[in-house]
């Protein structure tokens, strides 16, 4: 048998035993604090064992049925009944436990509030138990005559007043066992506890001095005690007043039993039953506020719960997430750091304007799955913290990376999900990314964080996720810094140099067989207002991203193709290459707008090259392919740019016309070294051969690369090994005016 099947049986037997012995030991105790009431009320005035039994039964189900039956069983022989009393008065306890089951389940199934279940099961099972062994009570003790009535109210009183006492007493108990871990804390005794406590024994105090003299105190006093339950329900904790309250109508019942009971020993029962009916009276009004109160903060509970859950995916929203990182971020916490997953779906408003909300909100559920079924374990947070964007908190321990491996995880899941269709993001693609480190500080702009995390991992080639390892702040410095280029360039295309302005500078290209012929590269920079230079890396990403690319394509063209008409040595220049966007490339505006500028600035269709690259994207090809046909048919030269790196190598030599093929500089670097490099070139020089276009080899540096590229039959090269880039006005200055 598995261990974990030995462990469960044995918890089992040990639930059984103690609830075995702790029936007898309730059953003992209460009927040596109250012996029975007289010779034809052979009963105690509490009876605390059954409802403990519907205690236990109420909050751990039937498995304790047969303990407890057991328990009565031997509890009526050893009290020495008679048989026909044993078998009937064992099999009425079983009958109000198993009612007690069922109706409790009924009770759950059918009635949604909680504060109605609250108010009726247990005062239902109250009045059934009651009225069960009431009538048992009476078949058992009056014999052949009529019942008593004090018989009758006496056992009805004992077991409703023991069942409305102690039933939610034990499921209390038991709850508490059941939800709380480690070590109990015990807060001390406050002066509300104190002072409730010396009014309940002062009142008691007076029910024994008063009663024991002839009076009218001795009859009203009774209902004064009536408040020190329902003081308990207001002034003390919700965890101390059911202890509060059961305590006090236990020394009641006592004080009760001793104020009735003669120098004599006979008992005033008519006054022993009246005073009966006020402890029921006060314990029925202390169940009911109880369970109004309980059922009140429960309900403050859920509302609060609610307000950190998300209403999609009952996951946390942003801010049950953020409450959630300042806990985890507080200092003393085990971890070493805490790490932030982030999953987006892009473009959320738009997914749902074209497939609908509901179809979007059960991607969302799908993927609140899939994170609850990645994290290790509940205690790991996750949330969605608005349409389209999810994150998880993750205690790193030692050296280990959890984060990293639940992303891993995340990235196989969703990539199934998108392939099987279950994801209507397949185009876009679900983004994730990995923040190694995040702070209490980082609450404040946690959504900005990730939405610039995963932005990031747009851009990913083979990676599954964007892996951010430094200061979860520095996103946001990366994101100031975006929105500052971002108004700088726009500054720029509006005429505005304040904060630094375009530049173009050329490189020219050199036909080994031909040097004289000038070609160049037109090359965008960046001029700062403090004279630095900025390489287009540092903008060009940004600008494409924020769909800036048309119009700077737009002012290159126009710029460049301006200052050749102007300088008079330009009419030298054979070509003039100009790279292009994939947005630009798709535009419906560019053929016309080419062939406008080329006409005002008297500049030949023939001498202008475009060069696209083969990594870039291009968003409808329809539209490129048509575009740059009517290019070609104009007379302008097309130049794959980057060749040999992009995985639409082929499919661009057969959708677009090529006249120039630019070989990555990554293949000439090491050409002296590496025969694979070689062997590339070598293709593709006959690559071009058979297409009729000719050959470029980019940053060309050595000597010995110049040498074996001739050798390799490519003639056309370009790099700091050639010229470096130099300002285009400067360059054409040099060139020669004959």
């Amino acid at each position: 048998m598995a261990p974990g099947a030995t462990a469960t049986i044995g918890g089992r037997l040990g639930e059984s035993l103690l609830a075995f012995v702790g029936w007898w030991l309730t059953a003992w105790l209460v009927t040596q604090a109250y012996p029975p009431v007289a010779d034809y009320l052979p009963i105690s005035l509490l009876w605390v064992a059954n409802a403990l039994a519907y205690g236990a039964v109420l909050s751990l189900g039937p498995r304790l049925v047969p303990a407890f039956t057991l328990a009565a069983l031997t509890w009526n022989i050893a009290r020495g009944d008679a048989l026909t009393e044993i078998v009937i008065g064992t099999g009425a306890f079983l009958v109000v436990m198993l009612f007690v089951i069922g109706f409790s389940r009924l009770v759950k199934a059918r009635v949604e509030q909680d504060q109605t279940r609250r108010l009726l099961r247990v005062p239902i099972i109250a009045i059934t138990s009651a009225s069960v062994f009431t009538s048992l009570g009476v078949w058992q003790f009056t014999g052949d005559g009529l019942p008593a009535s004090e018989l009758v109210i006496a056992l009805w009183l004992s077991e409703a007043t023991s069942v409305l006492l102690f039933t939610p007493l034990v499921q209390q108990v038991i709850d508490i066992r059941r939800h709380h871990r480690g070590p109990h804390h015990f807060r001390p005794i406050t002066g509300v506890i104190a002072a409730w406590t010396l009014t309940a024994f002062l009142v008691l105090a007076g029910l024994l001095l008063v009663g024991q003299q002839n009076g009218p105190a001795r009859d009203w006093l009774p209902y004064l005690a009536l408040a020190v339950p329902m003081l308990a329900v207001y002034l003390l904790p919700t965890a101390v007043t059911r202890f509060a309250v059961a305590g006090f109508v236990l020394l009641w019942v006592e004080v009760h039993y001793l104020v009735f009971t003669r120098p004599d020993g006979l008992v005033e029962v008519n006054a022993l039953l009246n005073g009966q009916m006020i402890i029921f009276t006060a314990t029925l009004i202390a169940f009911l506020a109880i369970e109004s109160v309980l059922s009140f903060e429960a309900a403050n509970r859920r509302l609060k719960a609610a307000r950190l859950c998300d209403g999609v995916t009952d996951l946390y929203n942003d801010l049950g997430l953020t409450r959630r990182l300042r806990e985890l971020a507080a200092p003393g916490q085990s971890h070493r750091r805490l790490a932030l997953i982030g999953v987006q779906i892009p473009d959320v408003d738009d997914l749902s304007a074209l497939i609908g909300l509901d179809e979007v909100h059960r991607a969302e559920r799908l993927i609140g799955e899939q994170l609850r079924a990645a994290r290790p374990g509940p205690e790991i947070p996750a949330g969605r913290l608005q349409p389209g964007l999810f994150a998880m908190l993750v205690p790193e321990h030692g050296g280990a990376d959890r984060a990293a491996r639940i992303a891993v995880e995340l990235r196989a899941a969703i990539g199934r999900a998108e392939r099987e269709g279950q994801l209507p993001t397949a185009r876009q693609g679900v983004r994730l990314a990995v923040l190694d480190t995040v702070t209490a500080s980082d609450q404040k702009h946690l959504t900005t964080v990730l939405l610039m995390a995963c932005q990031k991992d747009a851009d990913r080639d083979d990676r599954p996720f964007h892996h951010h390892r430094e200061a979860a702040v520095d996103l946001i410095e990366d994101h100031r810094r975006t929105l500052e280029w971002v108004s700088n360039l726009r500054e720029a295309l509006a005429g505005e140099t304040t904060a630094g302005h375009f530049v173009l500078f050329a490189q020219p290209i050199v036909d080994r067989r031909d040097p004289g012929a000038h070609r160049i590269e037109v090359l965008l920079r960046w001029h700062a207002p403090d004279g630095r230079i900025e390489p287009p890396a540092a903008f060009l990403e940004i600008a494409e991203h924020f769909g800036l690319m048309p119009k700077i394509d737009r002012w290159v063209l126009n710029h460049a193709l301006a200052a050749v008409d102007h300088q008079n040595a330009g009419i030298h220049l054979m070509e003039i290459a100009i790279n292009l966007s994939g947005d630009s490339l798709a535009g419906d505006w560019l053929p016309s707008q080419i062939e406008t500028l080329l006409h005002q600035h008297h500049w030949p269709a023939e001498r202008l090259c475009l060069e696209i690259t083969e990594t870039m994207l291009i968003r409808d090809t329809a539209r490129a392919q048509r575009n740059l046909a009517a290019l070609h048919e104009l007379g302008v030269a097309i130049a794959i740019d980057d060749f040999g790196t992009g995985r639409a190598t082929f499919s661009y030599l057969q959708q677009y016309p090529v006249d120039e093929l630019k070989i990555d500089g990554s293949f000439i670097r090491r050409l002296t070294e590496s025969s694979f490099d070689r062997e590339v070139v070598r293709t593709s020089r006959a690559l071009a051969d058979h297409l009729g276009c000719r050959v470029v080899a980019e940053f060309v540096e050595t000597k010995q690369q110049k040498e074996l590229l001739e050798s390799l039959g490519v003639h056309f090269h370009q790099g700091y090994g050639v010229a470096e880039p130099m300002p285009l006005d400067e360059y054409l200055a040099n060139l020669p005016t004959g």
